[in-house]
């Protein structure tokens, strides 16, 4: 066999095993929230009674790996899981205006870490070029995984983000604030609302 006829068919089929490859690095797939640890309960809550408890962990790179598949702190923005256990028979109200530090939205943190694209199209349409066209339908097949890696990302981002909502009697909350980087505090307050009553309850809560 002539080198010329060798080459021919090492080049395709090399081409091929990059393009599965490729095709495998477009995905999401993060962990769901656990409750936080009774050590990390009892050192971030500041309450000096049981009946509602705050607490808070600052993620680190490896836990954004793990429950968000995303850097999202090289990004600029510094996710913080919030943990409310209402021990009361009690209703509270829970709003991010009542909270002391400013929250990032899901869909703004999640824009920030979205697999492009573009950027891997235009890749694929430049290997497709120089490999008579293999790589067209590899390209068509990431774009797609991508866009479904992005879709699935923004709906497990605002699942897992901080919203407005009610702190039912005798349950507990896990949820992710995302704070702008540059405005991130180690102590920071929550203000919970009584639904009935409308009284205010502050808690202090501490991350270091």
């Amino acid at each position: 066999m002539k080198i010329k006829d060798l080459i021919k068919l090492i080049i395709p089929s090399v081409s091929c095993v990059l393009a599965l490859s490729l095709t495998s690095c477009a995905s999401y797939n993060a962990s769901s929230l656990n409750n936080l640890s009774p050590d990390i309960i009892k050192t971030s809550s500041s309450a000096k009674s049981t009946d509602v408890i705050l607490a808070a962990k600052v993620f680190d790179r490896r836990d954004c790996k793990k429950y968000l598949d995303r850097d999202v702190i090289s990004k600029g923005y510094q996710p913080i899981q919030l943990y409310i256990e209402n021990n009361t028979s009690k209703n509270y109200v829970f709003s991010l205006s009542r909270v002391s530090v400013p929250c990032a939205t899901s869909e703004e943190v999640a824009q920030k870490v979205h697999t492009s694209t573009v950027g891997r199209a235009a890749g694929y349409g430049a290997a497709a070029f120089f490999t008579c066209g293999l790589f067209v339908i590899p390209a068509v097949i990431d774009g797609v995984k991508s866009a479904q890696a992005n879709e699935t990302l923004d709906n497990d981002f605002l699942l897992k983000a901080a919203k407005d909502q009610v702190v039912h009697s005798y349950s507990r909350l896990n949820m992710l604030l995302f704070v702008p980087i540059k405005s991130y505090e180690p102590n920071f307050n929550v203000t919970l609302i009584d639904q009935n009553s409308d009284q205010p309850r502050t808690f202090q809560v501490r991350t270091n």
